[in-house]
């Protein structure tokens, strides 16, 4: 069975929080304590196809490293438009984009660490910053050299995705990219349950 949308949606934002603090870190492109701009984002934004193209290179490197290979469908990409901390919580002028790859092979719970251990192998070959949570299913993060972030998932309902985050880039308002039909439930819901069995990840 699928986790709730919203519970998809909330996993998914602590893995983006954390990935872009990590990208904060380590290109210096964060904003201070007091909320002000920072003027380096808005000076040095990704261009749209630019951020596009970074997005598909970061999950599809997530996953050069993972035998036997996994199915899987990417989900439209959006950019969130980034405030500034604070009483004064007004716009810094700049967007993260965000892709999402969803694994549709079913994994079994015995074998999340050996995929999390393969997508973290492909990522330090690369000189990704990596960091693994303690949580239960678990969580991984890395920050890729030039800043860009990405993060693998294993949620409690068994669904697995792939984020990757690319920021500063301009805010667009309306869609990110052209849309595209995904995979979707009869609620309408986007349909990111596992469902191809593979002789060793499902067993």
């Amino acid at each position: 069975m699928s986790s709730s949308p919203a519970g998809i949606r909330g996993l998914g934002i602590a893995v983006a929080a954390l990935a872009l603090s990590l990208t904060a870190c380590s290109s210096g492109t964060g904003t201070s304590g007091t909320g002000t701009s920072d003027a380096r984002a808005t000076e040095q934004l990704v261009p749209p196809e630019q951020a596009l193209r970074r997005m598909d290179v970061l999950l599809d490197e997530s996953l050069a490293d993972v035998r036997p290979a996994l199915r899987y469908w990417d989900d439209n990409p959006d950019a969130v438009e980034q405030f500034a901390k604070g009483l004064d919580e007004h716009s810094l002028g700049y967007a993260e984009a965000n892709r999402r790859r969803h694994i549709t092979t079913r994994i079994a719970p015995a074998k999340y660490d050996t995929l999390l251990d393969m997508v973290e192998r492909g990522w330090r070959a690369k000189g990704y910053t990596v960091t693994r949570t303690t949580s239960t299913p678990p969580t991984s993060v890395a920050t890729a050299p030039d800043g860009a972030g990405v993060g693998i998932t294993v949620h409690s309902s068994g669904t697995i995705d792939i984020a990757a985050h690319v920021a500063p880039v301009p805010v667009v308002r309306g869609a990110f990219g052209t849309p595209t039909p995904v995979p979707t439930m009869p609620n309408g819901n986007p349909d990111d349950v596992p469902q191809y069995d593979d002789p060793f990840w499902s067993t």
